[in-house]
């Protein structure tokens, strides 16, 4: 089976040119390698490197004038050429199992989509948007009730949306991680390409995705040896500052993919969302009005979309 590897890369330099290089050690596992670039202005030792390893054929590099990450993930998709198309992150790591694995998992029964373990090292937590999300009541308490749940590598249901992708046994999953994640080109055709109004930081657009495949009678696996270690590097990509514009954006992303998906009530999205408003509060910014805008927002956008 051909594999297609497509990386998204927004305002990233050195770690991307790193990404690139670890992978390359690796094109024998894979078919082609597809870079789908939405930075305007890169350093130049970053130019030179990628219009080398485009001229000498070892990636495909595609520009696109404006960033949005599913709309990159589609771009690539309709510009590769392979039977299993997996997404990688523009600062991770693989190593020689990675993309093996990833193809030894589409030889279970009805699989769709392949996920795998990531390692996440990040020098500067403080710094990152991502870990300085995430308070430390909330996470005990998602980790308590993942207890529940560890049947599955991912849950996604009435209490949101739990996971845990850093277990060393294969176990079925709700959904998967889209720093890491592969899938049959069959299910595009058959479920749609990821959705574009998912904008900003483009929380839940992976989430978004794995559910249709579901919806379609796929499933989703998470095999450990597909894994790869996940920098998080603290700038570029979907990391911005924790502003009012990253807040709308995660509310609004958010919004959007329980009423898109589930049709919950703007009281149960918020039940679900406390934590985050809370977290939001707290860094200064007025949360409960923001939210109540952003919901209205995700509810016109529907309307807009699905009519």
């Amino acid at each position: 089976m051909k594999v297609s590897i497509i990386i998204p890369t927004y305002n990233r330099n050195e770690i991307l040119c790193e990404t690139v290089s670890n992978i390359l050690q690796y094109e024998n596992q894979y078919h082609e390698l597809i870079i789908v670039d939405q930075t305007k202005e890169h350093e130049p030792h970053t130019k030179l490197y990628l219009d080398e390893l485009s001229n000498n054929k070892k990636i495909k590099y595609i520009y696109v004038d404006f960033p949005n990450l599913p709309n990159a993930r589609n771009v690539g998709i309709d510009n590769s050429s392979g039977d299993i198309i997996l997404f990688l992150d523009d600062d991770v790591k693989i190593n020689e199992d990675t993309i093996l694995s990833h193809i030894s998992g589409f030889s279970y029964k009805n699989i769709g989509c392949v996920t795998g373990k990531v390692t996440v090292i990040n020098l500067n937590k403080n710094q990152n948007v991502v870990f300085g999300n995430a308070s430390k009541i909330k996470t005990k308490i998602k980790f308590l009730l993942f207890l529940i749940l560890r049947k599955k590598a991912s849950y996604a249901g009435r209490l949101g949306i739990l996971s845990d992708f850093s277990q060393n046994k294969i176990l079925p999953a709700d959904t998967c991680i889209g720093c890491n994640m592969s899938y049959k080109r069959e299910v595009f055709v058959k479920c749609g390409q990821f959705d574009p109004n998912y904008a900003g930081n483009a929380i839940r657009e992976d989430t978004d995705m794995s559910l249709r495949l579901r919806k379609k009678g796929y499933k989703i696996i998470y095999i450990p040896d597909a894994g790869l270690i996940h920098y998080m590097d603290n700038s570029g990509g979907t990391r911005t500052s924790l502003n009012e514009n990253y807040w709308r954006a995660f509310f609004r992303n958010q919004c959007y993919f329980y009423i898109k998906n589930f049709n919950y009530s703007y009281l149960y999205i918020f039940f679900i969302q406390l934590f985050d408003i809370l977290r939001c509060r707290k860094s200064g910014i007025s949360s409960y009005p923001l939210f109540k805008k952003s919901y209205k927002d995700a509810k016109f956008l529907l309307e807009k979309t699905f009519g």
